[in-house]
């Protein structure tokens, strides 16, 4: 037997206890720290991260484990030498402890009158030895005391092939005394809380591990007796327990099943009864003088059923296992509890989200009936939400318990939009779950036969945009202008969607009118004027939006870009014209395919864009004052009008001749959007071609005529072939 000695008092640390989960509890609680219906019925923390130090956690039946350790603790069978020790097998409680403690509360089970568990412990090298004794302070509910310790009397090789030492730790009101006098030095009444003294494991210069197993209350020690007994996780007696199962109503039937151990040295037949008087019927699975041998362990399932059809409601009967080959062997006996429960009923402003009302996405699950149960669902995540619409999703396993509801913020992103009624979807989907929450346990328990396909939840978004005129924005040294800034009406809406402030500054956008009505260009809408209150020297991305349906007449979408007002020539050009620096380059797409996952460098100024997908004209700027969305009036739409002045005349054959031959004109004065206009094959190289355009379309300032157009006079036209002579010059 281990040898028990009384030891000097440590500081309690006094925590709040826990209330039992639903029903009562069982006599006998036993954890053998293992995750699942298979194992205790519940998960523990999972590994990597198990459970960190100051962490509580507390399980189905009402007890509560405290780490304070010093270090994290986990639940699995990953430990280094504790599977050395005779009393640690499978999954158990471990850790690498930095000294502390652990606390186990058991006033939620109310009434314990005994505790068993197996614990072991190592340390790494002299001069540190392991213990082979472990300490431990009781307390009982009416605040009696003692100090309790227990020799550990089996040695195994721990870490560094030093000596652990295990064993089994027992304690019983039987014979715990208040040797604090806190009370009246009587003996305990129950064991409301334990604290297992870790300190001497201190971690600090040398590696050191515990580990528990078994850890049982009312019941066995953890090595199960010598006769047939009904256990769970392959052997740890569970006699006397409430065996909770949780299932969806519906059609057909919910079955249970039991575990059985033969702890006897030798085989037997066994048979399983469902008790009469209870709620439970004898399941598919009728076990009758089967064979078990020695030391075997089996799972015997389906051996009780239930109509899911019932009301939902807790249902419950006794199981009785019966040792048919030794009948002094006494009957053991244990409850099954199943909980039947009702599906969710979910509900929420599905049908509209009026944003203008600053109304959120809301979604509630009704509450269940009085003695029943509802299941629950929580979010899988990766919710979609489209139109202009940004919603704070519920991250995955948010839950919506019965009779709860759960909100999302829903805000309209205003910049670049055009006024008016703008809507959108918001789609997030969900599972079934299940879950015990009370004053002091909250976690997630098993659903069976849950519905895997909750049909996804969908809300329509809705919002009126109404007229913005003029906006601005103060940035300092390192501020983004992505989006903090946009004007808007019902044909335009203009932001800053790129770049970084490099001074103090404010910028300003404002709506404005057209200085050049129907020459230069041919807008959509109004154009905008940019503002900043510094000289513009910082490279920055302008965006406008345009309504397809206000395009020009005469023009199409493809025809669009993003203008800039040229106050020295009076018209509108390219906007990257006006840049100081760079080389115009165009990109047929968004912004954000044209950075493909980069970001905005100073090799991307003079870049401009068209998304007809998005309705989206921009360019990577350096310099500002008015902006618009157009197409360069009807007179560029003219064969061989290629500077661009609406009519083909002297200053497109002068064009021709002074750039004969070449195959880059990015660079001549006056070129708005060579490779847009029509006619020619700029682009590759100024020749015959052109020529040809210029001459047979002379004097043309609408359609093109490829008929017999005005041409010039032979003393023109000798005029040509003479200049052709010419040494080439560039026009300025």
């Amino acid at each position: 037997m281990a040898t028990r000695t009384f030891r000097s008092t440590l500081t309690v640390l006094a925590l709040a206890g826990l209330v039992a989960w639903v029903g009562s509890p069982a006599t006998a609680q036993i954890y053998t720290f293992t995750s699942g219906p298979t194992g205790d019925g519940f998960n523990w923390p999972a590994s990597p991260t198990g459970m960190l130090d100051g962490d509580y956690f507390s399980t189905p039946d009402g007890v509560s484990l405290d780490n304070y350790t010093g270090n994290q603790i986990f639940f699995d069978s990953q430990y280094q030498v504790a599977s050395n020790s005779p009393d640690i097998d499978g999954d158990a409680l471990w850790g690498n402890p930095n000294g502390g403690a652990l606390d186990f509360y058991l006033d939620g089970i109310g009434g314990v009158q005994s505790i068993s568990f197996n614990f072991a412990n190592s340390i790494g090298g002299a001069p540190f030895n392991s213990q082979d004794y472990l300490d431990v302070e009781v307390y009982d509910s009416e605040g009696r005391g003692t100090y309790y310790s227990e020799t550990l009397d089996n040695v195994f090789t721990g870490l560094g092939g030093f000596d652990g030492y295990s064993g089994t730790v027992y304690l019983d009101t039987s014979f715990l005394f208040d040797d604090y006098e806190n009370l009246d030095g009587g003996q305990f009444i129950d064991i409301d809380y334990i604290y297992i003294d870790l300190y001497s494991l201190d971690n600090t210069f040398e590696p050191a591990e515990f580990a528990i197993d078994n850890f049982s209350v009312d019941g066995s020690t953890g090595n199960g007796p010598d006769e047939l007994y009904i256990s769970v996780n392959q052997g740890t007696d569970a006699t006397g327990s409430i065996f909770n199962s949780n299932s969806l109503r519906g059609v057909g039937t919910h079955t249970r099943g039991i575990e059985v151990t033969n702890g006897a040295a030798t085989d037997t037949t066994l048979s399983i009864e469902i008790e009469p008087g209870g709620d439970l019927t004898a399941g598919p699975s009728v076990v009758n003088g089967e064979f078990i041998a020695a030391g075997q362990s089996t799972f015997k399932p389906d051996i009780a059923s239930i109509d899911r059809s019932l009301p939902t409601g807790s249902y419950e009967s006794d199981v009785r296992l019966i040792n048919d080959g030794d009948p002094s062997d006494p009957d053991n006996v244990s409850t099954l509890r199943v909980n039947l429960f009702e599906p969710e009923l979910l509900s929420g402003n599905f049908a509209s989200v009026d944003v203008n009302n600053f109304e959120d996405v809301t979604l509630s699950n009704a509450a269940a009936p009085a003695n029943g149960f509802r299941a629950a669902v929580k979010a899988t995540g990766g919710a979609t939400t489209s139109g202009p619409f940004e919603v704070s999703a519920w991250a995955a396993d948010t839950r919506l318990l019965d009779g709860d509801t759960i909100t999302a913020n829903v805000v309209f992103k205003r910049f670049g939009q055009l006024s008016g009624t703008h809507t959108g979807l918001h789609i997030a989907s969900f599972e079934q779950a299940a879950y015990v929450i009370n004053e002091f346990v909250d976690l997630e328990v098993f659903l069976d036969n849950k519905d895997e396909s909750v049909p996804n939840q969908v809300w329509n978004l809705t919002y009126t945009h109404v007229n913005a005129s003029t906006d601005f924005g103060n940035f300092s040294p390192g501020g983004s202008f992505n989006e903090r800034i946009g004007v808007n009406n019902f044909d335009v809406a203009a932001t800053l969607i790129d770049g970084t402030s490099s001074k103090n500054q404010q910028v300003s956008l404002q709506l404005s009118s057209n200085p050049d009505p129907g020459s230069s260009a041919d807008l959509v809408g109004v154009p905008v004027d940019l503002v900043f209150s510094a000289s513009v020297d910082d490279t920055f991305v302008l965006q406008l939006t345009y309504a397809p349906g206000s395009v020009p007449g005469g023009a199409t979408e493809d025809d669009l870009m993003l203008l800039w007002f040229d106050t020295t020539g009076q018209e509108w050009v390219n906007a990257v014209d006006g840049n100081a620096g760079g080389t115009p380059t165009f990109f047929d797409g968004s912004y954000e395919d044209f950075l493909n996952g980069g970001t905005l460098g100073s090799g991307d100024l003079g870049t401009y864009g068209l998304d007809t997908t998005n309705d989206h004209v921009w360019a990577v700027l350096n310099h500002a004052s008015l902006f618009a969305v157009g197409a360069l009036s009807s007179a560029a739409a003219v064969e061989g009008d290629y500077n661009n002045s609406g009519q083909v005349e002297q200053g497109d054959l002068d064009f021709v001749l002074s750039n004969w031959g070449d195959t880059d004109i990015s660079d001549v004065t006056g070129w708005v959007n060579f490779a847009g206009l029509p006619g020619g094959d700029i682009g590759g190289q100024v020749e015959q071609t052109e020529l040809d355009l210029v001459l047979s379309n002379w004097g043309d300032t609408s359609a093109p005529d490829f008929g017999a157009s005005s041409v010039p006079e032979p003393a023109a036209g000798l005029l040509v072939f003479a200049l052709l002579g010419m040494t080439r010059r560039r026009l300025v």
